[in-house]
């Protein structure tokens, strides 16, 4: 073995060694973070803001707020259209984003660094759509949201629209580095997710056409990756609905999210 060849697997070595490194620091600091005590002002902005919030049981009420110490760490937020951000405002922002990640190991949205906030719908020229926006998701991007959206949303917990689980849902899509309907999923279930998630949205399809009614939003039948931002919407805000018209697609979302949002109410108070 020639000393140039030992150079190069030291050399790897070492660089390996180092992202351990990183890595294991990385997750003491989130460990430490998730088990401070959150303020007990940011406590009472989750609770006047994030309605769905009072419907968790009280281990998952206290990862969220662990999840949101780390969130809030690591994610950094701008205010655009004359918005001066404030503490309620991330605080209900990081609270509803970090609801998608109560039941999964989680990286806090690796690619998401920056959360910009407009005071209500936006406009964006990059934008291949005309008109106001309430909120946006890019692949290796920011999430830009509406704070009148955002807030509204939160304190809605029951109607299936809420616009930070709907971009953030597209940020676990967007985690492989592209938008389509289809996050990181373990393989065996791959051949699941396509068939069913396939067939669910072709249905919604044929119903948006016919302008018939339908349990999902009919933004759902844009594509596939509107398709599962919608679903993870009714996921979270109408489970005991979702759970009775689609069945096994309500067991698919909650596969992979590993949680049972039907479980956290009496069916009795969902629409």
């Amino acid at each position: 073995m020639n000393q140039s060849y030992l150079i190069i697997i030291s050399s790897v070595v070492a660089v390996l060694a180092l992202l351990a490194l990183l890595r294991w620091r990385k997750q003491r600091r989130r460990r430490m973070l998730f088990n401070l005590a959150t303020p007990e002002h940011w406590v009472a902005y989750i609770e006047r803001n994030v309605a769905i919030y009072h419907h968790l049981p009280d281990d998952l009420k206290r990862d969220l707020l662990g999840h949101v110490n780390v969130f809030l760490a690591e994610k950094y937020f701008t205010g655009h259209g004359d918005l001066e951000v404030t503490d309620e405002m991330r605080v209900t922002i990081a609270a509803q984003a970090c609801v998608l990640l109560l039941g999964r190991p989680s990286n806090y949205y690796t690619h998401l660094r920056t959360i910009r906030i407009y005071p209500a719908g936006f406009k964006n020229p990059n934008h291949d759509k005309p008109g106001h926006h309430l909120g946006e998701s890019w692949v290796r991007g920011p999430v830009v949201l509406s704070w009148a959206d955002a807030e509204h949303g939160g304190r809605n917990a029951q109607d299936g629209h809420n616009v930070v689980i709907h971009e953030f849902a597209h940020q676990l899509d967007q985690a492989d580095g592209a938008g389509d309907g289809r996050p990181i999923i373990e393989g065996n279930q791959l051949h699941t997710w396509g068939q069913l998630m396939s067939q669910e949205f072709k249905s919604l399809i044929a119903k948006a056409k016919m302008r018939r009614r339908s349990f999902f939003d009919h933004y759902g039948a844009t594509n596939p990756a509107e398709f599962f931002a919608v679903t993870t919407e009714h996921f979270f805000e109408q489970p005991h609905t979702f759970k009775r018209k689609h069945p096994n697609l309500y067991a698919l979302l909650q596969n992979y999210y590993r949680l049972d949002p039907s479980s956290w109410t009496p069916a009795k108070k969902q629409r």
